[in-house]
């Protein structure tokens, strides 16, 4: 989905690359303790690009791409030497091919129909090198918080709080409010849906990979879950 540029400003600023920061820490662990040597990657839905700037500095050949041209050229202003492509991941196909393929921060929750998740399992199938590993998250149904509104410090000034409620249909809308100084500045809207975990991974099989791991921890000696499966496939 395109974010407003102000959402994309305050993403960058105010405390959201918390989530790609401790992934990266997790997905360089687990290369370490698998011995896994990857030379090119694609983060698909890659946003401000805090991931691909991680996996940059320990000498991947990192790019990313993302449906919202805000988050894109925060990207390229963070690190002009990162490739980064402004795309729909549901028709998106580079002209390269990855050693590792990501998806994180329950991207494809935005991604309502399984059938467009089916097409971009195709599409990063055909992406990977023979090998190469495909990892992304999605929201555990059972995790996903319920309607009751959650208040952010993001510094003196600026607080933020989110509600999540569902609709009818069961999707998940997230809703952002950003204050200032106790003025409101604006307000996001941003909907998702949960897909159930044994569909998607039925769906990475159809395609050809091996799934190696869908659980609520990414490590194995991690002791806390997450709200979310981890997904490792590989080609």
């Amino acid at each position: 989905m395109s974010y407003s540029k102000a959402f994309c400003n305050v993403y960058n600023q105010f405390g959201w690359n918390y989530f790609p920061e401790a992934f990266g820490e997790q997905l360089l662990t687990w290369m370490e303790q698998n011995q896994i040597h990857i030379e090119k990657s694609l983060d698909l839905a890659c946003g401000t690009g805090v991931l691909c700037e991680i996996l940059h500095a320990h000498g991947i050949n990192a790019s990313g791409m993302d449906f919202s041209e805000g988050m894109i050229a925060i990207a390229r202003e963070r690190n002009p030497k990162i490739h980064y492509d402004v795309a729909d991941m549901i028709t998106y196909r580079p002209d390269q091919k990855f050693d590792l393929v990501t998806c994180t921060g329950d991207a494809l929750n935005h991604i309502m129909e399984l059938s467009d998740i089916d097409r971009i399992f195709a599409n990063v199938y055909n992406d990977l090198e023979d090998g190469g590993y495909f990892i992304f998250d999605i929201l555990n149904e059972k995790e996903v918080p319920m309607e009751e509104p959650i208040d952010l410090d993001f510094s003196d000034t600026v607080k933020a709080q989110f509600m999540v409620t569902h609709d009818p249909d069961g999707r998940i809308n997230l809703k952002t409010t950003v204050f200032e100084n106790g003025i409101r500045q604006f307000e996001e809207n941003i909907k998702e849906i949960v897909h159930d975990e044994k569909a998607v991974c039925e769906l990475l099989c159809k395609n050809g990979f091996r799934v190696e791991k869908c659980s609520n921890h990414f490590l194995e000696n991690e002791g806390n879950y997450s709200k979310t499966w981890y997904v490792i496939a590989r080609k």
